[in-house]
């Protein structure tokens, strides 16, 4: 498939205002890892018992999509789709879309870091993902086609029936497959995150070819297990390698304004509770404690400050000052610019995304996902003792990416800075 690469530009929300971000769990497996090549009558058996025995996080918590226009293309950007009929899929760039029970009468194609999470589906055709940052198959889904992952970040294909093939190819992050039928061949190429194969069967083949680190698993069977799976050896549960549950950015709500529009005198300070800021001018903006805030073209000359709880969702804002928070609820940022800093302490989940920063970016004890995208920044980029997860792809940083403490470990790829360090060294 052929993508045009496309900034990741947030604009709708994968939940309802206020809704606070679901964890991101690491995918737990609990595995009988059996060496490979082993198989038999209980091939199928042993299959769907290795996919039940994996537990993945909760789906993101997206809002409904529109209803499909059978025979159609539907753009699934940022909403879910239940137990309706479609068209071919296309995730937009940098956008998420969840499939629960969905029948798909075409195609599924992810564009360029993107993330599907998808259960229990069924599509009369491929899923075609070439640079997407993550894909999730699972739970009774089926193929008429071939999965094809490529050039992209995490993959986990749990207990789904392929009749094409499956194939891998050049991956950065962590890949699961476990508990798959496949019609035709298992093809693992060139990856680099690490590869975890189990108790897949296929009526084709299973190559493995040029992946640092080689794959591990086992029970695996096929007509022949070449290369790199010939030998392969049990996977350990929760070892580098075993991918997660995909994060999936924060974005913000809606494509407009959610909340009342409200105009103040130009040059003053702002308190923000529950209005929407358009583009004038203003000194300083504060959202209070446990207040919303949204801000579309917005120009400060000086800061946005956030009291504890106090959600933002600020759009193409110009700030000469900085924003600020600690213990503060949602944070949103999509382009625009701050001249100060962002400073972000003991809150909840953030996203910032494609903006210019003049300072430094600080994110410190928070507990939600942070993902930052395209950032631009003069000085610094830290993150210290997280505890929600972070994704960090490609940032600029004039100064230090510094990633200390934080669990999960950040991932992502991409980041350029005078120097990466502890954490942050492989992104």
């Amino acid at each position: 498939m052929t993508t045009t690469p496309i900034p990741f530009r947030p604009l709708v929300s994968p939940r309802p205002a206020g809704a606070a971000l679901r964890p991101v769990a690491m995918l737990c497996t609990t595995l009988a890892l059996t060496a490979c090549g082993g198989g038999g009558s209980d091939a199928d058996t042993d299959a769907a018992a290795t996919a039940s025995r994996i537990t993945l996080a909760a789906a993101p918590a997206l809002p409904a999509g529109a209803a499909p226009v059978p025979a159609l293309t539907y753009s699934c950007g940022n909403v879910a789709l239940g137990s309706a009929r479609s068209g071919e899929i296309e995730v937009p760039a940098g956008q998420v879309c969840v499939l629960q029970g969905t029948t798909v009468d075409g195609n599924i194609k992810l564009n360029r870091g993107s993330v599907l999470d998808a259960r229990d589906v069924t599509v009369i055709g491929n899923v075609q993902a070439d640079g997407a940052a993550s894909v999730l198959l699972a739970g009774a889904s089926s193929l008429t086609g071939s999965v094809q992952v490529k050039q992209g970040g995490s993959a986990t294909i749990v207990g789904v029936r392929i009749d094409g093939d499956l194939q891998f190819d050049a991956n950065r992050e962590a890949l699961l497959a476990a508990g798959n039928r496949v019609g035709g061949n298992i093809q693992v190429v060139g990856n680099r995150g690490g590869v975890t194969l189990n108790d897949n069967r296929a009526i084709g083949n299973l190559q493995c070819k040029d992946n640092v680190p080689a794959p591990q698993g086992g029970g695996n069977t096929a007509a022949s297990i070449e290369d790199q799976c010939r030998g392969m050896q049990p996977a350990v549960a929760g070892t580098p390698g075993q991918p997660a549950n995909p994060p999936v950015a924060p974005v913000p709500p809606l494509a407009g304004a959610t909340l009342p529009a409200a105009t103040f005198a130009s040059g003053s300070n702002v308190v923000c509770r529950n209005v929407s800021l358009g583009a004038q001018t203003y000194a300083n903006v504060e959202v209070p404690a446990g207040a919303r805030c949204e801000l579309f073209g917005t120009r400060l000359t000086g800061n946005l400050e956030l009291g504890p709880g106090a959600s933002v969702d600020a759009r193409d804002v110009r700030a000469a000052g900085s924003l600020q928070g600690d213990g503060a609820g949602t944070v949103m940022v999509s382009g625009g610019r701050f001249d100060g800093s962002v400073q972000l302490e003991r809150g909840q989940a953030a996203t910032l995304a494609g903006a210019g920063v003049g300072g430094s970016v600080q994110l410190k004890v928070n507990a939600g996902l942070l993902w930052l995208q395209d950032l631009r920044v003069s000085g610094d980029i830290q993150l210290f003792d997280n505890r929600g997860g972070a994704t960090l792809n490609a940032n600029v940083a004039d100064g230090n990416l510094q990633c200390k403490g934080n669990a999960p470990v950040p991932t992502g790829r991409g980041n350029r800075a005078a120097s990466k360090e502890d954490q942050c060294r492989a992104l």
